[in-house]
């Protein structure tokens, strides 16, 4: 009978477009729906750029004011030409998500402790480690005293409008290649989201200290300063200051009292902390973009 060898097709047909169109996860963490992520129309292979691809053209957007050209130079840098502060940080705003908006919005979902909504359950201490932190309160309350600035807020909400105005714009196979591999969507970009990235940045580039902060700690206190700094100097000999030697500095508006022992203040100076067990330690040499 035929009808047997079309019921095996259509439930062998059926089963497959189930399984493409399903993320299924693996050592708890997720996986692309493969029908989509191979799809020829909408999958990873619009993400690949020409080699003859042109970065020139006009294009029209509702959220500026004024004409801004953006020149490409041959590195690809984008130099932004506007008549009012607001449009060239909006430019800013909207070429940073043309290149940058995985980036920006992974490492803001890992500043808030959303980690595991996009990777898996598998980063669950990652989530946990930076809520404790706490770099949601720290970004809510920069948020709350920069936004008495009215200049800082009208820079954060036209930068918000940019980035927005660029993920609007974008058709389902334009998508960004990581947004199709872990299968999701961006989301809206909020000033809050920008006050984010500024935290984990801020983490990103001192927080690497976290892995031997208390450890030289220890060995000052035992070996004394002076032997200490034999070892580990603090001032290298071959530093040449910008401010020149001798300079006189004004006397500060506000007198700090320091308190009598920092050390006593770090962690209660105990030795049971295990820095082997943070989830996300910043390369111990990464520094400001400033020397690159």
């Amino acid at each position: 009978m035929r009808i047997v060898p079309m019921l095996v097709s259509a439930i062998c047909t059926a089963g497959l477009v189930v399984t493409l169109n399903t993320q299924l996860p693996v050592s708890g963490s997720k996986t692309p729906r493969l029908g989509y992520f191979l799809s020829p129309q909408k999958g990873f292979w619009q993400n690949a750029e020409p080699s003859d691809a042109s970065h020139g053209g006009e294009i029209t957007l509702t959220g500026i004011r004024s004409k801004v050209e953006v020149l490409i130079d041959e590195r690809l840098v984008p130099h932004i030409y506007a008549e009012n502060d607001a449009d060239a940080y909006y430019a800013q705003g909207y070429l940073h998500a043309k290149y940058r908006l995985w980036q920006m919005e992974f490492q803001t979902h890992v500043a808030a402790g959303r980690l595991s909504e996009i990777v898996g359950p598998d980063r669950i201490d990652t989530d946990k480690y930076f809520r404790r932190m706490g770099m949601v309160y720290a970004a809510e309350k920069t948020m709350r005293e920069a936004s008495r600035n009215k200049d800082i807020q009208t820079a954060m909400e036209a930068y918000a409008n940019g980035v927005n105005d660029y993920i609007q714009s974008l058709e389902p196979h334009e998508i960004p290649f990581e947004y199709k591999l872990l299968d999701y969507q961006p989301e809206e970009w909020t000033p809050f989201k920008t006050y984010l990235f500024l935290m984990f940045m801020s983490y990103d580039l001192t927080g690497r200290g976290i892995s031997s902060d208390l450890q030289m700690t220890n060995a000052k206190n035992y070996f004394g300063y002076e032997d200490f700094d034999q070892l580990f100097t603090n001032v290298q000999d071959s530093l040449d200051p910008i401010i020149p030697k001798g300079t006189v500095y004004p006397t500060p508006a506000v007198s700090v009292t320091p308190p009598s022992d920092v050390d006593s203040l770090y962690l209660g100076k105990t030795n049971s902390f295990n820095t082997t067990t943070v989830p996300v330690v910043p390369v111990k040499n990464n520094g400001s973009n400033n020397w690159g």
